[in-house]
């Protein structure tokens, strides 16, 4: 199953149009919402997601470490990239509804896939903080 052109066009668009409204409130909610929906899942991420579940995880703790102040190292077009593609991927309500069987994720994965290919090199320099640190 793949999505259609126009589900990738309107997923892509609604993602790019999501990063120029991000603000704290947005980035707050992502946070926020974006844990409560992997923990959802815990190990057993859907199967469109689950090649960058990992990655997911990662971009949410990125963003409960920006909004702490803990790290700050990463522009803020970054950070609107991720906030946009938690911010879609917590939303059960987007181009394929999540509910929908083999389907509900495609859009998703997308989404966070655009967001990676934006980040990928910020989120390993935030890896390599996050791995420095004494654990909690």
């Amino acid at each position: 199953m793949a999505l259609s052109r126009e589900q990738e066009d309107r997923a892509r668009a609604r993602f790019i149009n999501g990063m120029d409204e991000v603000g704290d409130t947005e980035l707050n909610e992502a946070a926020r919402q974006g844990d409560h929906k992997l923990n959802t899942f815990g190990d057993r991420p859907p199967g469109s997601l689950a090649d960058w579940w990992q990655e997911l995880k990662l971009m949410v703790s990125l963003l409960n470490d920006y909004r702490k102040g803990d790290y700050r190292a990463v522009p803020w077009k970054v950070i609107a990239a991720i906030t946009g593609a938690v911010i879609y991927f917590v939303s059960p309500l987007d181009v394929v509804p999540d509910f929908l069987p083999l389907a509900g994720y495609l859009d998703d994965a997308l989404v966070v896939k655009l967001a990676l290919d934006l980040a990928r090199s910020d989120l390993a320099q935030y890896a390599h903080w996050k791995a420095q640190r004494p654990h909690e």
